[in-house]
């Protein structure tokens, strides 16, 4: 397996590449131009990515917009089925607008509100079949 961690501080990183490394390969951008090249690369290299975690909140394009270019990317791409990535929106935002627009205009599987801890995100990652 393959994650992609897509968030504007390196703590969030560190954590998540730590706690998800025993389970999945763990790569880490800090913006969404950053994904945008590292999707595209991984799925032209044959390696593409399982899962997405992927901040709301980030300076110059939010989660909500990068979701969406990668979703494109993934039509473009002709990315269906088992093949699309998961969706792990993690965010501090609470608010009922930014869970729905991630679940149903991002296909998000889950939803993780920081902070988190170990047994909150593997019991969300479980409990949608992540891991």
């Amino acid at each position: 397996m393959r994650f992609l961690i897509i968030d504007d501080d390196e703590t969030v990183h560190m954590y998540l590449t730590k706690l998800l490394s025993p389970y999945a390969r763990c790569e880490a951008v800090f913006n969404g131009k950053e994904a945008i090249d590292r999707y595209k690369e991984a799925y032209e290299a044959k390696d593409p990515f399982d899962t997405v975690f992927m901040d709301i909140l980030m300076p110059e394009m939010d989660g909500h917009e990068v979701t969406q270019k990668l979703r494109d990317l993934e039509k473009e791409l002709q990315v269906d089925g088992p093949e699309e990535f998961k969706l792990v929106m993690i965010t501090s935002l609470k608010d009922t607008k930014n869970v729905s627009q991630a679940f149903f205009k991002g296909y998000a599987s889950c939803y993780i509100v920081k902070p988190f801890n170990k047994v909150q995100v593997m019991s969300e990652l479980r409990e949608n079949s992540i891991l």
